[in-house]
Parts: C-alpha cells; structure tokens; sequence
C-alpha cells in the first residue's frame, strides 16, 4: 500500500515531536538536581539529538528501505523528534548570558557525540545491509 508523502510526514511529525516532548519531560523530571534549560546545561535536548543521530544514521545505512519508510521515519519521525532549532536557541540562551563554560560543553558535546553517533549507525547499519 502507498500513502501520499503529506500524510506520512505530517503523521512521522506529530509522533517524533510527541516522542520527543515526552522524554525532555522525562529528563527534567529525573535530572531536576542539575541546571537545565536557560539556566544550565540542556540535557534534554543533547540526548534527543544524539538519539536522533543514532537513528537516522541506521536508517540512511538501510539501503533497502521504500521511499514511503523514509517519509515517514526520517522526514517525518526524526524531523520532528530531532530539536535543532532548540539547540541553537539554548546556545544563544547560553552566549547571552555569557554562560562560556556550558556554551562550549553543550555545542562541542553536541557535534561531537551527535557525529559519532550518526558515523557508527551508518557503518553497523551498511555492514548488515552488505550482509
């Protein structure tokens, strides 16, 4: 069965952007003993991007997938469950209040650990399509 790609990205959005309110929600809750957000770190959405990453990394090594999974899960799903647009909001946050010890963690961790997670999903996920 095909669905139009509107209906497959529109649905992949709610449910990535759902999942991904849930576990920032989650993350405050557990970590509430740590700054968060504007006022510290934001752990909440490192860990959603770096999940995010590790997802789109096995889905792209997926050669063998319909264009119609690729709607729904990388346009769709991670698009709205990846928080870049956040990330880039809590750096300003941060460079505004001259936060300069978390602004360099958070942007060097995330691009660190975001790459490393995107480059070892694409390796492992092409080594078993190679399979």
């Amino acid at each position: 069965m095909h669905f139009s790609p509107y209906v497959l990205v529109g649905l992949g959005g709610a449910i990535g952007s759902v999942l991904r309110w849930m576990i920032s929600i989650r993350l405050d809750d557990s970590l509430g003993s740590l700054p968060l957000g504007r006022e510290g770190f934001a752990w909440p959405t490192l860990i959603v991007n770096i999940l995010g990453c590790l997802a789109i990394g096995f889905i792209a090594g997926h050669r063998k997938h319909s264009l119609d999974v690729w709607h729904f899960w990388v346009v769709g799903v991670l698009g709205g469950f990846t928080t870049f647009s956040t990330f880039m909001m809590e750096t300003s946050w941060q460079i505004q209040a001259q936060n300069w010890p978390y602004t360099i963690l958070y942007v060097l961790g995330t691009f660190g650990a975001c790459y490393a997670a995107t480059a070892y999903a694409l390796k492992k996920s092409e080594q078993r399509s190679n399979r």
